[in-house]
């Protein structure tokens, strides 16, 4: 098969993509920030080995089953479209894609001969299930870990060494987009000499513009004029973290359906904003035996008025299962005619208790935590804003300053503040 890459591929992979079809490597880290189509390259890549070598398997992992329909397994189909390999009973050949919504029912490629090869999708929710999978015709010659920080250094040595037998030729593809955290151990590890690895980072200034589309691009701008910081690493995909984390027990991770359904309570929490400063909104879960904080949901607005913002959050409570009627919300009491209007419009909103040391002792609380769950995809914002907060430096003495930063993007940690002041006020009794 003949790929014109000029059409399919950004020009920064062309020589990458030459590369793995000479199997010139083992393993392809790639640690590029968002909009860097990292996933895209590396799906078709996947897709042309299957259909050049009639042994080769991929096997395609995340951390939990749930997250690979939306996002592994379409991102393999969108790359089987691209190149216009679905099976069809004229051409007698191509991939055969499963319409259930199990995505861990396999992609199979069908040849000619009525061979086939398979592309089985996997969460590592259980990793002894990882050792069951197997195949029938050749070998698992294709991992790909997307999402590499999800798991731990451990986890994925036990699914190389579970999934990669049976053959002599190996293509390990890991995806990640690096944390903020210079310490954390998936920039350590890229970061580390490995004479069998190449190490990819790209960023959206690699794609051509018309690919990202407008939504992206207004965004990546924004965050870069209204927080650097975030900018560079979310989208240049640097670490840039410097060891002076406020909150080193923050976990980014997804937080699935089933566990928020073990959730015994709900608080929820509002931060007023218009613009530049946004409309703020969060929901969360305490576990006080394993002292853990779930932050699951998150809405930000931007120049939304007083009702326009009451009936955004009306509908998105309601989406949520909750309701602004019934659930009570506790909202920044520094602006008081905000709470009386939305309690005017029956919603359950009510002032925080500020007082002298009261934001002290919220930050101090949560940094007593042993674990802040955070998910990306539900609560982008928060995450970010969670993982870049940091203690500031003095500029006359470089000493690192005590206290809690103002000024550091900290909207959403503001809302979480909010909404867990029943709990953490009553723990400093």
């Amino acid at each position: 098969m003949t790929i014109h890459s000029s059409n399919i591929l950004a020009k920064v992979y062309n020589a990458y993509f030459r590369q793995i079809l000479a199997h010139e490597k083992e393993r392809y880290t790639f640690t590029g920030g968002r909009a860097s189509t990292k996933s895209s390259f590396i799906s078709i890549c996947i897709v042309v080995l299957i259909t050049m070598f009639p042994k080769y398997n991929a096997l395609i992992i995340r951390k939990t089953a749930k997250s690979l329909r939306h996002s592994v397994f379409e991102q393999i189909v969108w790359a089987i479209d691209l190149l216009n390999l679905r099976y069809t009973t004229e051409r007698g050949t191509g991939f055969k894609i499963p319409k259930s919504e199990l995505a861990a029912l396999p992609i199979t490629y069908i040849r000619k001969n009525g061979t086939k090869q398979q592309i089985i999708f996997a969460g590592c929710d259980d990793p002894e299930k990882i050792k069951s999978i197997k195949v029938s015709q050749g070998y698992f010659a294709i991992l790909w870990v997307e999402e590499k920080t999800e798991f731990t250094q451990n986890e994925l040595q036990n699914v190389r060494i579970s999934a990669l037998r049976g053959g002599d030729t190996f293509y390990i593809f890991e995806s990640f987009n690096p944390p903020s955290a210079t310490r954390h151990w998936c920039n350590r590890e890229a970061a580390t000499y490995d004479p069998n690895r190449i190490v990819i980072h790209t960023t959206y200034l690699d794609i051509p513009p018309e690919w990202l589309g407008v939504a992206i691009l207004h965004d990546i701008e924004q965050t870069k004029a209204t927080n650097p910081r975030a900018y560079e690493n979310i989208y240049l995909g640097k670490a840039t973290g410097t060891g002076r984390n406020v909150f080193e027990n923050v976990e980014i991770r997804e937080i699935t359906d089933s566990e928020i359904k073990t959730f015994d309570y709900f608080y929820s929490g509002i931060d007023w904003g218009y613009y530049p400063d946004p409309f703020a909104f969060s929901t969360v879960s305490y576990n006080p035996r394993t002292q853990t904080l779930y932050i699951f949901d998150e809405l930000f607005l931007q120049k939304h008025s007083n009702f326009d913002a009451f009936s955004a959050l009306s509908e998105h409570m309601e989406a949520m299962g909750m309701n602004i009627a019934r659930d009570r919300i506790t909202a920044d009491s520094a602006e008081p005619k905000s709470i009386a209007d939305f309690r005017s419009w029956g919603g359950n909103v009510r002032g925080a208790n500020k007082g002298i040391g009261s934001r002290e002792a919220s930050f101090k609380w949560l940094q007593g935590l042993k674990h802040i769950v955070i998910d990306p995809a539900r609560c982008p914002h928060i995450a970010d804003e969670f993982a870049l907060y940091e203690h500031e430096i003095d500029k006359k003495t470089g000493e690192i300053m005590g206290g809690y930063p103002d000024g550091q993007p900290d909207h959403g940690i503001d809302t979480v503040r909010y909404a867990t002041e029943t709990i953490w006020r009553h723990a400093g009794e």
